[in-house]
């Protein structure tokens, strides 16, 4: 134990090339994740075609995640990951020569971004599960937070790159960058090497026997399912956040458009050190604490700005405390994630690490659009602002009932924690 840490790490070559490819990898995704809004609208010139294909883009990680997860435990996982790179650089190569020669419509647009979903609601399992086949179990939690850490900084400077890309040699640029990052993430993984898996006898069952398995290890597995629970509960109450960012910014914090990016790059500068202290962290505190970080992020995310805008008179203060609030948040968010991925890699056997990721991400994801439709219903009958407040003091309740100590301690039994590291 004494020689885990980052510098353990970096000499080890294959887990470094797996990571520059994620960090490739993430620098594409969020390029694409502005350039395409700008395609999207600048083709179809509707707010309705916009919304349709985010709405669309989600339903592979919803439907799709776990049935794929079940093959990603038996494929090669790399292989995996360099097809999945090629399927998606090459959706993207046509989506850049659509916009060049004009040839793009909206279905057609609609098509190659379901593709592009539908591969990357492959590759995440895959992803995911490779951490055993790269890393002794003690350097699970280093590795973890290395990856979302960097992951997390190269996606800070994708945003804040993508503007000028854009501004300055044209969204088709931009397309192109993301479209060689997916080719060149490809090649990298051609020279990671990972440790052979012991072979189960559950992996030479047939499809639907894998993915029952898959269903009943998490069934049966408290800890997981307290995972998922709290995925679930997190992204279902950060969905009215993300979806009024827009009227937070003009109706309760009273400024101008350029605090989005105030709170944009808040969150990331608080999500990249959250990622990168978090095994410190995890070493002097229960788990309870990083359970109770998730609750209190929802908390901040919401009353903070209510409170700056309402009693905070002073523009330069405003942008000056929300970014304060939003690295706060970041933090937060940055190590309840971060604890939830070490914690389901330490806990589930590597051969099941596809199914159970994927199970996980998929219902995470799942509760997302379903508190959109229920928001954009409410938006017609109360002010933001209300809204705000009501789910601020929803998540201050969910704070010392879900995130306390005794539910953690009910709903996790103590056989389910004997692989974790000793916190407990």
């Amino acid at each position: 134990m004494e020689n885990t840490g980052y510098k353990q790490l970096l000499k080890n070559k294959n887990f470094l090339a797996y990571l520059s490819a994620n960090v490739i990898n993430r620098f594409g995704d969020s390029l694409d994740s502005i350039a395409f809004t700008w395609i999207i609208y600048a083709i179809t010139g509707s707010a309705f075609w916009s919304a349709l294909i985010f709405g669309i883009n989600r339903l592979p990680t919803i439907f799709l995640q776990p049935f794929l997860g079940v093959l990603a435990d038996k494929m090669n996982k790399r292989v995996v990951m360099i097809a999945t790179d090629i399927i998606r650089g090459i959706c993207v190569l046509y989506i850049g020569i659509g916009v060049m020669q004009g040839f793009l419509n909206e279905w057609s647009l609609l098509a190659a971004t379901l593709i592009i979903s539908t591969a990357e609601a492959f590759r995440m399992p895959a992803a995911a599960s490779m951490i055993p086949q790269l890393l002794d179990i003690e350097d699970y939690e280093y590795g973890v937070a290395l990856d979302q850490g960097l992951s997390g900084t190269t996606e800070l400077i994708g945003m804040l790159s993508a503007g000028f890309i854009i501004g300055l040699f044209g969204v088709q640029t931009a397309v192109f960058i993301d479209m060689a990052t997916f080719f060149i993430c490809a090649f990298i993984l051609l020279f990671v090497k990972l440790k052979p898996i012991e072979k189960k006898e559950t992996l030479n069952l047939n499809y639907f026997e894998n993915l029952k398995a898959g269903f009943r290890l998490v069934k049966t597995n408290h800890l997981i399912m307290y995972m998922i629970f709290l995925a679930v509960f997190l992204n279902a109450l950060s969905t009215p956040f993300n979806s009024l960012q827009a009227p937070l910014v003009s109706e309760i914090l009273h400024a101008k458009e350029i605090m989005l990016s105030v709170i944009g790059i808040s969150f990331a500068t608080g999500g990249i050190f959250g990622s990168f202290l978090f095994p410190k962290i995890n070493e002097r505190v229960h788990n309870v604490v990083m359970v109770k970080a998730g609750g209190l992020s929802l908390v901040l995310m919401y009353l903070c700005p209510v409170l700056i805008g309402n009693f905070i008179q002073n523009e330069l203060v405003r942008y000056i405390l929300v970014f304060i609030y939003g690295v706060g948040v970041g933090v937060c968010v940055a190590l309840i994630n971060t604890f939830i991925g070490v914690i389901t890699v330490k806990s589930i056997k590597p051969e099941f690490l596809g199914r159970v990721k994927s199970i996980l991400g998929a219902l995470a994801v799942a509760s997302m659009p379903i508190v959109s439709f229920i928001i954009s219903g409410l938006v017609f009958v109360f002010s933001t602002e209300v809204i705000f407040v009501a789910t601020g003091l929803l998540s201050l309740v969910c704070y010392f009932t879900i995130c306390s100590k005794k539910t953690y301690n009910r709903m996790v039994k103590v056989e389910d924690m004997q692989d974790e590291d000793g916190n407990n």
